[in-house]
């Protein structure tokens, strides 16, 4: 692995094995402080929320890294200074007007269609998450359009410990409900963005009159079509929640929400990291190294990503499960039947952020919008059909075929833009091996939730390692390095 890809890396899944541990202390106060019909529909808000603010970003904090790394290399049509003085009116006019269209939503339409009586007031406590989430995006991708993969992960653990915090206080001294959520949720989001903006504070040099109105409609032009993607991908997250609460009831909802949320921090430690570290390098690099370090790049970081990423994946599908019923109960035990499902499919979505880098790099995003409207149909029209009769892994599955139509489809126009090689050797027998690993140690039981994890996890955990330095000659080497330099520093030779 590139060495400032693994220093970003290492920063960015550092803030997220973090944010994991804060999320797992947060999940068993919420699912055992809430009914699961709380449960559900906070979760229901909170992922429209972040629907919501996809839109609201029309794609901007996408364009600012493609097109900040040009400016940085004086390759843009934009000096730096117009960047900061454009964006930042660009983000503040989104911020206004997303909330404004938040609140009119869930005051006026939402509660027509919705039988939770309590929808608009949620609605109200989370228009200030939506405000500050815009705003914040914007300081957080200069961020990490300059690779201050620190600061970016510093906010982030900022943001969820100190989210937790407000909910323990709330849990000692007052009545925990999903409107205290959010609230709670907007504190922290308050303390995360104001931390990024004294970071970025030194950097950010500026006038009004520095505004360009051509460069705001070319952040808008390669924006928008990632917006529909990125919003596209979230349907794709969604819209099975909306159907199953609708099919199977709000009960189903709670269980299949709860195995979401705690899978979805693979999303956090994982594609977090992934997305935030590798775009900003592999757009630096085609700037300032051309064509060929790029296709370098994208092949050796991919083989990594996925001889790591499968043995994780099947990991996490043994634990997880155990762990969901330890922490959150019994009640919600139908779900975990789902997880494996639900993890495979983020793997699958981390792949297009290297497979899709010549539409990034070239800025045809639209290519990407056109497929993520076909996987969206896809998804929906067989939700409808198989939710009915498979239920909750109806659902899952369905997410798979939909994310798996969608790689394919970008995968082939991407490589006419920008081709690079493709190992795939290793990621297949790894593949198959932490398969063969999941089915085999996943049938055994050894008493309750918190044994089985323990056990199963230190089981499967030696397995796929041993699976890993036996197949991948590069993870033989790097830990044969790292273990020679650990031996020489613990036993020095006299």
């Amino acid at each position: 692995m590139p060495s400032g890809l693994f220093r970003h890396l290492r920063n960015y899944a550092s803030a997220g094995v973090l944010s994991m541990a804060v999320g797992v202390a947060t999940f068993p106060i919420l699912t055992r402080t809430l009914t699961v019909e709380q449960y559900g529909i906070l979760g229901l808000v909170t992922s429209s929320l972040t629907l919501f603010v996809a839109v609201g970003k029309l794609g901007v904090q996408q364009s600012l890294l493609r097109f900040f790394a040009a400016a940085r290399q004086g390759n843009g049509d934009w000096s730096v200074r117009e960047m900061h003085a454009t964006v930042a009116a660009v983000f503040l006019a989104l911020a206004l007007i997303t909330t404004a269209a938040w609140l009119v939503g869930g005051q006026t339409v939402l509660p027509r269609f919705l039988q939770f009586e309590g929808i608009p007031a949620l609605f109200v406590a989370a228009a200030g998450i939506v405000f500050v989430r815009l705003i914040g995006s914007g300081i957080i991708n200069f961020l990490r359009a300059e690779q201050r993969s620190a600061d970016v992960a510093r906010a982030q653990i900022l943001s969820r410990l100190s989210n937790l915090l407000f909910i323990l206080a709330l849990l000692l001294f007052g009545e925990l409900d999903p409107r205290a959520v959010l609230l709670c949720i907007l504190a922290g989001e308050i303390l995360a963005m104001g931390f990024a903006a004294s970071r970025y504070q030194e950097s950010f040099r500026c006038s009004w009159r520095d505004i360009r109105t051509p460069l705001v409609r070319a952040l808008l032009l390669y924006g928008l079509p990632l917006m529909m993607l990125e919003s596209l991908g979230l349907v794709l997250r969604l819209s099975d929640r909306y159907l199953i609460e609708a099919m199977l009831g709000v009960e189903a909802l709670g269980q299949y929400s709860a195995s979401y949320n705690l899978v979805g921090y693979l999303d956090i430690i994982v594609l977090g990291a992934l997305v935030q570290a590798v775009r900003p390098m592999y757009m630096q690099i085609f700037e300032a190294k051309g064509v060929s370090s790029t296709q370098a790049f994208l092949g050796d970081s991919l083989r990594t990503y996925l001889v790591l990423g499968l043995p994780f994946v099947a990991l996490f599908s043994l634990v997880s499960p155990h762990l969901l019923a330890f922490l959150a109960g019994e009640k919600y035990a139908a779900g975990t039947v789902v997880i494996p499902f639900i993890t495979f499919s983020f793997l699958l979505e981390g792949t297009m952020h290297f497979l899709a880098a010549g539409l990034y790099l070239n800025r045809n995003t639209r290519v990407l919008m056109v497929w993520g409207a076909i996987a969206t149909v896809i998804n929906l029209g067989l939700n409808a059909v198989l939710i009915p009769t498979f239920g909750l892994v109806g659902a899952a599955s369905v997410t798979i075929l939909s994310y798996a139509v969608f790689l394919a489809g970008v995968s082939v126009r991407a490589f006419r833009d920008l081709a690079f090689p493709l190992y795939w050797r290793e990621p297949l027998l790894l593949a198959g091996g932490s398969l063969a690993v999941w089915w085999s140690v996943d049938r055994l039981s050894v008493g309750p939730h918190l044994l089985d994890a323990t056990a199963k996890g230190a089981l499967g955990a030696l397995l796929l390692i041993a699976l890993l330095l036996l197949i991948d000659a590069p993870s033989r080497a790097w830990t044969t390095t790292r273990w020679t330099r650990l031996r020489a520093a613990a036993w020095p030779t006299r």
